[in-house]
């Protein structure tokens, strides 16, 4: 019966934690990181140049804007910049504008 007691205690707890951080924003910001690095990797011509710099949250379009640097421009230079659009607030896992490829 104790055992019982000190599982449902770190589920409590775990849970807890967990919603804190995700409601805070700490968590979403690094998901849409992850989403943002992970449609660079796959769908981009040259994804594997860019690293991310960091990821802010914008009120206005109600998602995240991951920057990245590093990468070629399409007349071949490296050290460009780039900015991926990752919708939404809470559930930030659909990348929606890549500022190379806007349309």
């Amino acid at each position: 019966m104790e055992k019982k007691k000190l599982i449902s205690a770190f589920l409590g707890i775990f849970c807890a934690v967990f919603f804190i951080l995700w409601f805070s924003g700490i968590l979403p910001k690094e998901a849409a990181k992850i989403s943002a690095e992970r449609y660079m990797k796959n769908e981009v011509l040259y994804g594997e140049y860019y690293h991310a710099e960091y990821a802010e949250y914008s009120p206005a379009h109600d998602s995240y804007f991951v920057y990245f640097s590093g990468g070629p421009n399409p007349s071949g230079e490296m050290g460009t910049t780039r900015h991926i659009g990752v919708y939404y607030r809470y559930f930030p896992f659909f990348v929606w504008y890549d500022s190379m490829n806007p349309g």
